[in-house]
């Protein structure tokens, strides 16, 4: 599609001046979130400290260059007015500059590449809750593990209820919306922490096997656009995020409490 581009699709850059760039960052986020849900699966890595790394750097490089020159092909070769209210811009996109099979081709890809994403999203929430429940930072029975199969079904099954009610509610655009927001305040308090750790648990941090260049810089730079992202939250997804941060203070609570060790009772006279 490099050479169907037409340029002057590119102007105006900004259709809706700045106002309206900033208020497209929050779902253009979305399409660059969750990377870090591959942390997730390190206990699942042999080597992870050495081999995570090296997947994170590579993988979010070639993901930037494809998602950019994606961008720059589907927005130079779909006229602004079609591609504002396409419901497949991409394969739309594709019919102009290569036949009909070719597109069709890039509809499957986008398929696949679907399913594929949504398959990592219902994985990482079951071995969060795998995680949380070996901590104690919340009930033992949400990280259950089927001793037969190896499956964390608790967790699997939370997963998919939670996903059939916002598909049966039709609240997806809500629900991505929330995603969006929470894992901006997420992002944010990791940079938080990343430079509050070397004060305030030097052990933890002297554990650290891969140093990353300009890492202090980098999480400042991450509070300053994240923060900027938060002023974008609708009053809406502020109540919900509220009402699951509750749920989650809720199993925080329970997880202290049942872990908590029993006293023992000592006979009298001893």
């Amino acid at each position: 599609g490099l050479f169907a581009i037409h340029r002057s699709y590119y102007t105006p850059f900004f259709t809706h001046g700045l106002r309206g760039f900033i208020a497209s960052l929050p779902p253009l986020f979305f399409a660059y979130a969750g990377f870090e849900s591959l942390a997730q699966t390190a206990g699942e890595v042999t080597d992870s400290t050495r081999r995570l790394p090296r997947v994170f750097v590579r993988g979010i490089t070639a993901t930037l260059v494809i998602y950019f020159l994606m961008s720059l092909v589907g927005l130079g070769t779909l006229p602004p007015d079609r591609l504002r209210v396409s419901t497949a811009p991409m394969a739309e996109a594709a019919s102009h500059y290569l036949s009909m099979g070719g597109a069709t081709l890039v509809a499957i890809g986008a398929i696949m590449a679907l399913l594929t994403s949504v398959n990592a999203t219902m994985l990482v929430p079951s071995r969060i809750a795998i995680v949380l429940a070996e901590d104690r930072l919340a009930p033992r029975w949400i990280g259950a593990v089927s001793p037969r199969t190896g499956t964390p079904i608790v967790g699997l099954t939370i997963t998919l209820a939670g996903a059939l009610v916002l598909l049966l509610t039709k609240r997806i655009g809500l629900a991505l919306n929330i995603a969006v927001y929470a894992l901006v305040l997420l992002y944010l308090l990791h940079s938080i922490a990343l430079l509050l750790l070397p004060r305030m648990n030097p052990q933890l941090y002297a554990q650290v096997t891969v140093k990353v260049p300009m890492q202090r810089t980098l999480a400042v730079l991450s509070i300053v656009c994240m923060a900027a992202l938060l002023t974008q939250i609708s009053w809406g997804a502020v109540k919900l995020l509220l009402f699951w941060s509750a749920i989650g203070i809720v199993l925080f609570a329970h997880g202290a409490r049942t872990s908590r060790p029993q006293s023992l009772a000592v006979p009298a006279g001893d």
